[in-house]
């Protein structure tokens, strides 16, 4: 097995690109700046990455990125060497961390009291699908100490600068998708009857690992006889048997990007009806991958889907979405689901997500990402195959 050679860094233009999309926004939004302390959208802006900074919730790291004048980096001491190797924003303020009586809360003050101001509001990751990376007890000092300035939400910048991906990013989600879809091939060859679903999903990950990604942070794995009853569950200590229908989803990260599907197994055989639905859901997958075009609407890739379902007999579930956005975090917007009528542009890059429920509770559920271009769907996965794949463990 010989993993790919590694795509290229991305270039500074890449950067140069996203900050000028970011002010333009910015303007519209009336910020004066945005202030970033999450993972993916710190690492997004300013390019810094590392492997420490996010899994201890001991320091936070902070991201100044003015409407205009010079960005601003606000980190731990023990950063600075990590930052200046990977962000292009060389402009730092540091103080020496753990400090909980102040961590790093009176350089931003001061540097956010520096701004120049046209519209009195700093942007932040307040809302749906955002996080903080630091204690709301700062999130509150901070606004006590810039005031008059307004803490306002900023996510609406982050939602749009981040829903169109630029080549260099579909490259890396398209290297996880390929990565992902030779483990799933090969899959078959590593299972045997007795396996628990906790030793499945390890042998999966580590030829994952061993492939070339770089994290495998969800593989939610299902087992049961005729079929299996969730589709987000954690392994367990169950052992597989035949009969049972086996379901793996994974999200595996490439250089900052994930891809995320899923693929289903029929261990020895199996029934009319669960082969009937595999059918249905393969159509339905069919039918949103074709919806996913410029000038669509994530609403209509949902009834796309739901359309085939409800036409075949099928009741619709409580997951509450058929698919979403794909890219730094596993699940990101638009969600495909009735009331999202974000329109589909080229450079987003979607997962179709259909899933139905049939006889006692079972479950079944196709996946696939494609990526939306000026002439149509293009899969970024390799297809499931139509006819369910039954394996002779």
């Amino acid at each position: 097995m010989r993993q790919s050679r590694e795509l290229p860094v991305f270039a500074p233009a890449e950067f140069e690109q996203r900050v000028e999309r970011a002010r333009a926004l910015m303007t519209r939004a009336r910020l004066d700046a945005l202030l970033l302390t999450s993972e993916q959208n710190l690492e997004y802006l300013s390019g810094f990455t590392t492997q420490f900074a996010w899994v201890t919730p001991t320091r936070p790291w902070y991201f100044l990125l003015p409407r205009r004048g010079e960005a601003l980096g606000v980190i731990p001491e023990i950063g600075v060497t990590n930052w200046q190797a990977t962000s292009w924003c060389k402009r730092l303020a540091t103080w020496p961390s753990p400090r909980p009586e102040d961590e790093g809360l009176t350089l931003l003050a001061d540097a956010i009291g520096r701004l120049r101001k046209r519209y009195g509001r700093l942007g932040m990751e307040l809302g749906a699908e955002q996080r903080l990376g630091m204690p709301v007890d700062d999130l509150h000092r901070l606004g006590a100490a810039v005031a008059p300035l307004e803490v306002v939400d900023g996510s609406a910048v982050m939602r749009e600068l981040r829903m169109l991906k630029s080549p260099a990013e579909v490259a890396r989600i398209r290297r996880a998708c390929r990565i992902a879809g030779e483990a799933f091939a090969a899959l078959p060859d590593l299972l045997a009857i007795g396996d628990t679903e906790k030793a499945i999903v390890r042998k999966f990950q580590a030829d994952m690992l061993l492939r070339g990604v770089d994290k495998t942070p969800y593989t939610a794995i299902g087992t049961g006889p005729g079929g299996y009853r969730s589709i987000i569950q954690g392994p367990t200590a169950r052992r597989l048997r035949r009969g049972d229908m086996l379901i793996i989803d994974t999200g595996a990260r490439y250089d900052g990007y994930f891809c995320d599907f899923d693929r289903n197994y029929a261990i020895g055989h199996a029934d009319d009806a669960t082969r009937r639905v595999h059918e249905l859901l393969w159509r339905a997958t069919a039918a949103g991958i074709a919806a996913c075009v410029p000038g669509g609407t994530a609403e209509g890739v949902f009834e796309a889907q739901a359309r085939v379902l409800v036409d075949g007999g099928i009741t619709l579930g409580n997951v509450g979405r058929f698919g979403h956005g794909l890219g730094k975090h596993i699940t990101e917007p638009p969600s495909h689901r009735p009331g999202d009528r974000t329109r589909l542009a080229p450079g987003m890059v979607l997962t179709v997500e259909p899933s139905a429920m049939y006889g006692d509770g079972r479950i079944l559920v196709h996946e696939e990402n494609v990526l939306v271009t000026e002439s149509g769907p293009r899969l970024l996965s390799r297809r499931a195959p139509r006819e369910l794949p039954v394996v002779v463990a």
